[in-house]
């Protein structure tokens, strides 16, 4: 993934001192997680020519990808509030939230708890494999149950587009590294995690697209 930026990583990665903490940038923590995965989207744009769709059978071959997608989701969630209303009288936590009552769905609250999701800070999209998965209504990106988003699958294709064309045709250098953020709630970078975005010349990309 990210050509350029993919090697200078590799190569970091293999030098980096193993008692080091486990806090790392995202690119190294993907790297270190999955390195044999990083080459799918490569191979998928291989065997295509230049302006090419992707076609079905491509994006179903992206399940590392979608886990990427998930994790991200999870970390930053795209609808982090939602709201409801009670059908009935509802005891939890020790206290009664009556019938009629609007209730607030703070979805971090969920995907942060280590209850559910060890250690919910790091990185780890090996938390959406299949023998992995999250339990019933505690990842919530889209919702669940039967108000579940209707355009998830719209959703899941075209992130998995987007995502394969940004890795394949542009090449990614972070300008700080080591950027701090904070949660204000969800995770916001100091400086706004600044990158040099950089199209790959024509003839790469007409050999990996």
């Amino acid at each position: 993934m990210l050509i350029h930026l993919i090697h200078e990583k590799r190569d970091a990665l293999k030098e980096q001192n193993q008692q080091r903490g486990p806090h790392k940038d995202l690119i190294t923590s993907l790297l270190s997680i999955r390195d044999n995965d990083v080459g799918k989207q490569e191979e998928i744009a291989t065997a295509k020519a230049f302006e090419e769709a992707l076609t079905w059978e491509d994006l179903t071959k992206m399940r590392y990808t979608w886990r990427v997608a998930n994790e991200i989701m999870r970390i930053n969630t795209p609808v982090p509030l939602s709201f409801r209303r009670s059908k009935q009288d509802v005891e939890y936590g020790g206290f009664i939230i009556p019938k009629g009552w609007q209730v607030l769905l703070f979805a971090s609250m969920t995907h942060m708890d280590d209850s559910i999701f060890q250690n919910p800070t790091m990185f780890d999209p090996t938390r959406f494999e299949k023998h992995a998965s999250p339990p019933p209504f505690s990842y919530v990106a889209f919702g669940s149950g039967p108000r579940m988003c209707p355009g998830i699958e719209f959703a899941k294709m075209e992130t998995l587009a987007m995502v394969h064309r940004l890795v394949t045709r542009f090449s990614w250098v972070l300008l700080k590294k080591d950027e701090s953020f904070k949660r204000v709630p969800m995770p916001k970078f100091d400086q706004g995690l600044l990158a040099r975005v950089s199209l790959l010349k024509e003839t790469m990309v007409s050999n990996e697209a």
